[in-house]
């Protein structure tokens, strides 16, 4: 995964994983959690403030403030930055508690990197669980818990099961696990600290279908699959995400869409031709979702327009790319 950095954002790489991008503080070892705080950049307070929208002159000659009634300021304490303007009611809910919930997961799992996104409007942290190989061990697949907070509203407090294989560095989630994309959101509003508890119950659950998980991926790599088996997956999987196509076209636009049709599936194929001859990896239904799947997060966001590294890790862990590849999985379990 990768992300774009902004110059006030900050971040921490423990057990001497690499920075992205070569910015941030590596450590050696697993960070206490206020030592993690602190090396990560984000041992700070948020505060609400009155939004002011303008300066006005009273009547005795005196500058005053216009204040805002629909929306407050959300303030870095210790800098003075505006991180964003929501509603009244929002709660804030601080860098501290995000990682108190983190290190409550048990010391099996641990915090690998953690830091700011947008200027410190974003917070994540990203902890590490097993690894464990896909059939032999030139594929192997790092199972992590992400949690994710926001400070100007654009992003609920989240708790996300999700898993990285190492090959292509593809984030899968744990919805080969129960079905669907088990991303746990929590809004800013309200009571928060039974939210938070129900919180850290769910993050416990996820962590239970950790082996769960790790069976259906077996599966799907026993699942053998020859040439033809993959390009009718293939189809159908294209078909469900983009568009029907015919192979037979009788006007330009049916033309239009088969020719995008052929194009992508052959780009698919490229992928998935690389990892085998690469890796030395078979043809499975597990390696032909992971063409796709690939595609989705590395590739099909850059085609005509350029994305950010930031909007990436957002599209990949919890945005569409994240949701088509979730059920580019599930496809692949009925194959």
């Amino acid at each position: 995964m990768s992300h774009e950095m902004y110059e006030n954002d900050t971040a921490m790489y423990a057990n001497g994983q690499p920075a992205w991008h070569g910015l941030g503080t590596v450590v050696e070892h697993s960070p206490s959690p206020a030592e993690a705080l602190r090396l990560s950049g984000l041992d700070w307070k948020v505060v609400k403030s009155p939004s002011i929208i303008a300066e006005y002159e009273n009547e005795d000659g005196e500058i005053e403030d216009a204040i805002s009634t629909k929306n407050v300021a959300t303030i870095r304490q210790d800098t003075g930055d505006i991180l964003g303007l929501v509603s009244p009611s929002y709660q804030v809910v601080q860098n501290e508690e995000l990682f108190d919930i983190a290190y409550e997961l048990g010391a099996d799992v641990r915090v690998e990197t953690a830091g700011s996104l947008d200027n410190n409007k974003k917070i994540y942290i990203m902890l590490r669980g097993d690894t464990f190989d896909v059939g032999s061990e030139n594929d192997s697949v790092t199972q992590y818990l992400g949690l994710f907070n926001s400070f100007n509203g654009t992003l609920s407090l989240s708790g996300l099961p999700t898993s990285v294989r190492v090959v292509c560095a593809n984030t899968l989630n744990m919805a080969l696990s129960q079905g669907g994309r088990n991303l746990y959101r929590i809004k800013h509003t309200g009571e928060m600290t039974e939210k938070i508890a129900d919180l850290r119950r769910a993050l416990k659950r996820f962590r239970e279908t950790g082996s769960m998980f790790q069976d259906k991926v077996q599966i799907l790599n026993s699942k053998f699959m020859n040439t033809a088996d993959i390009q009718n997956f293939w189809v159908r999987v294209y078909t469900e995400l983009q568009e029907p196509f015919t192979a037979n076209p009788t006007t330009e636009k049916e033309e239009r869409a088969t020719i995008k049709a052929a194009q992508t599936l052959a780009e698919w194929s490229q992928v998935f031709d690389g990892e085998r001859s690469e890796h030395g990896l078979r043809p499975t239904a597990w390696t032909a979702a992971n063409a796709v799947t690939n595609w989705l997060q590395h590739r099909e966001g850059s085609r005509g327009r350029k994305m950010s590294d930031n909007s990436r890790i957002h599209n990949n862990l919890i945005g569409k790319a994240a949701d088509s590849s979730s059920q580019v999985m599930k496809m692949a379990m009925s194959v």
